[in-house]
């Protein structure tokens, strides 16, 4: 009777992945926050370009733990000239009520033992030390992009993980091919108006990016099929730089290629999106071009004309919303805005 509970409320909630997370049925309130950054990597687990519905979901262990609940782990599998390939292995908490069993990713209970501090609307957890000082950055990062973006204040859950295989493992995924080679990353979620990071040893200056932190506070107010992408990225570089390198940095770095290209036409390289630095970790010019225009915007109107800009839309071939709303907020037009951009390198 329990085992036919057990995989019919499995069945249902993979049935449901694709739904928004707070939608699952199969998924208690209170364990939504964590269990939707899982059921985020879990979605299009099936798909392949190769062929439709390759890779299949497959039962491969169940650990009974104490009263009604059980520990899960499945994984998706298919087979390619042969060979079995494997896609991505999960694990879920499965815990009974009623004639049912809900599924919730195991990262509260693999952290049961880490040790907590709250500071602001942040509450940190960690193994042994807190990293004070990076505890404090992203305090006030998140408190300095919600006061542009006007985010309400919000519970976030910080958790500090040593690299990107501990951040998986805690939240339930074994492996996913996603993320073959990676090292270093984030996942989070945002449901009920609470926030989760769970942040895996970055790289750079910060255990976060300053970069990717400004897109995942603009997604709480502004859904990516508003956004254009430009200056989004503009923003980002503006108020987190990009690839570990601070504004005045990537400032620096374009300067030299505006240097290096005194008879750019910024309009033609804007369109290409051109790359100024970089290969594997490339920036490129249309994003650069923005987040001057955006401190340009900020300066001298505010903040809220920029929010004007960024939800012209995704980027079209022509760019011809952007120039629209361009002209709207700044009297920029398409026909001027080569001398216009050379005027703000000029002064930057």
């Amino acid at each position: 009777m329990i085992s036919k509970q057990l995989i019919s409320s499995l069945n249902g909630f993979l049935a449901q992945k694709e739904k928004p997370n707070r939608e699952n049925a199969f998924v208690l309130k209170d364990d939504l926050l964590e269990t939707s950054a899982l059921l985020d990597e879990m979605k299009g687990m099936e798909a392949n370009a190769k062929a439709n519905d390759f890779f299949k979901p497959y039962l491969n262990n169940v650990v009974k733990q104490g009263g009604n609940n059980f520990i899960i782990q499945y994984s998706y599998m298919g087979v390619l000239d042969n060979a079995p390939i494997l896609r991505a292995s999960f694990t879920l908490v499965a815990k009974g009520e009623g004639d049912k069993f809900y599924f919730s990713s195991p990262l509260k209970q693999n952290t049961a033992d880490w040790k907590t501090k709250k500071m602001g609307n942040v509450t940190y957890h960690y193994k042994d030390t807190l990293a004070k000082a990076d505890a404090k950055k992203y305090l006030e990062a998140v408190n300095f992009y919600d006061r542009k973006l006007k985010v309400p204040e919000q519970p976030i859950a910080f958790y500090y993980c040593d690299n990107l295989p501990e951040v998986l493992q805690l939240l339930g995924i074994n492996y996913k091919s996603d993320y073959n080679g990676s090292a270093g990353d984030d996942l989070s979620s945002h449901e009920n108006n609470e926030c989760l990071m769970v942040a895996g040893g970055r790289i750079y200056q910060y255990s976060f990016d300053l970069h990717d932190l400004w897109h995942e506070r603009l997604r709480y107010v502004i859904g990516t099929e508003k956004t254009n992408r430009p200056v989004d990225e503009g923003c980002a570089y503006l108020y987190g730089g990009s690839w570990g390198y601070s504004w005045p940095e990537v400032l620096a770095k374009f300067k030299k290629f505006a240097a290096d290209n005194p008879d750019a036409d910024w309009l033609t390289l804007y369109k290409e999106n051109k790359i100024f630095d970089g290969t594997e970790k490339p920036m490129y010019v249309p994003y650069f071009l923005n987040a001057l225009i955006a401190q340009k915007i900020e300066k001298e109107k505010g903040f809220a004309p920029v929010i004007e800009l960024l939800t012209c839309g995704k980027r079209q071939q022509g760019d011809e919303n952007y120039f629209k709303a361009l002209e709207k907020v700044t009297g920029i037009s398409k026909a001027d805005f080569n001398a216009e951009m050379w005027k703000l390198i000029k002064g930057s």
